[in-house]
C-alpha cells in the first residue's frame, strides 16, 4: 500500500507542535510573581494579571506555534535538504502565515484591554513587541518571495532563520530575561 508522504508530514508536524505546546506547560507560567520582571524587579500584581489576560495568552500560544513551524522548516531546508518536498515547504509556510495573523489579531485585541496608564508603563515593551512583529512580517514577506520564486532552499534557511531571531527576542521579552546564549530555542537549531 502507497503511504501518502504529505499526511506524513502533516502528521509529524502536528506531533511536534502538540509536544512544544503540551510538552512546554511552563512557557505559559506567568503566575511567577516574585523573580525577574520584564524589566527586573519582581512584577506587581496588575503587570501579572495584564499578562494573564486572554487575548496575550492566545498571543502567546501563537508565538509558540510561530516558533515550532517555522524552526521545523528552517531545520528541514538546512539539514535535511534531501527530505523536503514543495509540499512540505507550502503546508509549513500555510502555518507560518496562518500563526503570523493570528499574533496580530490577538496582540491588538490584548492591547485594546488596557487602560492608558498600564500602555504608559508598558510602552517600552510594547515598542519592542512591535519591531519583532515588523522585523517577522519582512522576513515573513521575503521568506513568501523565496517560495513563490521556486523554493531556493539557501533563501528559505536565511528567512527562516531571520525569523527565528526575532521569535527569540519574543520569547525572551516573555520569560522577562535577557537573551541567553544557550536558549532552548538556539539549542533546537544548532
Amino acid at each position: 500500500m502507497k503511504r501518502n508522504k504529505n499526511l506524513d508530514k502533516v502528521f509529524f508536524l502536528s506531533w511536534l507542535l502538540a509536544g512544544l505546546l503540551l510538552g512546554g506547560v511552563d512557557l505559559f507560567a506567568q503566575e511567577k510573581a516574585p523573580g525577574p520582571a520584564m524589566m527586573g524587579g519582581d512584577r506587581p500584581p496588575e503587570m501579572i494579571r495584564m499578562m494573564q489576560e486572554p487575548n496575550k495568552v492566545l498571543a502567546n500560544a501563537a508565538i509558540d506555534y510561530l516558533y515550532a513551524f517555522t524552526n521545523a522548516l528552517h531545520l528541514q531546508a538546512a539539514q535535511r535538504p534531501d527530505q523536503i518536498d514543495r509540499a512540505f515547504i507550502q503546508t509549513a509556510f500555510g502555518e507560518i502565515q496562518r500563526s503570523y495573523g493570528l499574533i496580530e489579531q490577538f496582540q491588538k485585541a490584548h492591547v485594546q484591554t488596557m487602560d492608558a496608564a498600564m500602555q504608559a508603563r508598558v510602552q517600552m515593551m510594547m515598542g519592542r513587541m512591535n519591531r519583532n512583529l515588523t522585523g517577522l512580517k519582512e522576513n515573513l514577506d521575503l521568506l513568501e518571495k523565496e517560495i513563490s520564486g521556486g523554493n531556493k532552499l539557501e533563501g528559505i534557511v536565511a528567512r527562516t532563520g531571520g525569523m527565528l531571531q526575532y521569535l527569540d527576542d519574543l520569547l525572551t521579552m516573555r520569560a522577562g530575561q535577557s537573551a541567553p546564549a544557550n536558549s532552548p530555542q538556539k539549542k533546537m537549531r544548532d
